[in-house]
């Protein structure tokens, strides 16, 4: 995760590098453990997308898109899966306190150990979709009842952080 915006990045070589793994990366993953679940019998998937997949947050734009390629190849997946004992789940999680968001400010970052046991919990019930972390949570209910007010504010966020550098 770069702080890299679309347009205003200075080339494409971020956009490229977050599409290689977050897109390209999972679906070779993916390709590689479907035969073996379904050879054993089934299974399950996890992919690790981001809440910022379901909302591009403009100030790591790439990043967003990245991840928003990734819930749809899962779901895309999941489709292609869906008979064969095998789920596909996403994973939905906000901030996590790792080296990753260690300059992030946020106060509320999920724990690993908490994101690790709600997943495992989410397996469990066979959910295909885990939101893990106040974020997130907040996020996801906030899209579902008013998603292009949600879009608006974080471009507002991304033109208040722009302001505050000049």
């Amino acid at each position: 995760m770069l702080p890299s915006r679309l347009i205003g990045a200075p080339d494409l070589a971020w956009a490229r590098r977050e599409m290689e793994v977050n897109y390209w990366g999972m679906l070779a993953m993916c390709r590689a453990f479907a035969p073996v679940l379904a050879a054993r019998g089934g299974g399950a998937i996890v992919n690790v997308s981001s809440i910022y997949g379901l909302v591009n947050y403009p100030y790591v734009g790439s990043y967003s898109a990245s991840k928003a390629a990734n819930a749809s190849l899962t779901q895309g997946i999941r489709a292609e899966l869906r008979g064969r004992g095998t789920l596909v789940v996403a994973v939905y999680p906000g901030t996590v306190d790792t080296e990753l968001s260690a300059g992030n400010p946020r106060r509320d970052k999920t724990p690993p150990a908490v994101l690790a046991a709600t997943v495992l919990d989410g397996l469990e019930r066979g959910e295909e979709e885990i939101f893990v972390g106040p974020d997130a949570l907040d996020v996801a209910a906030r899209l579902a009842t008013d998603a292009k007010g949600v879009e608006r504010e974080y471009a507002e966020a991304l033109a208040q952080r722009v302001a505050n550098r000049s």
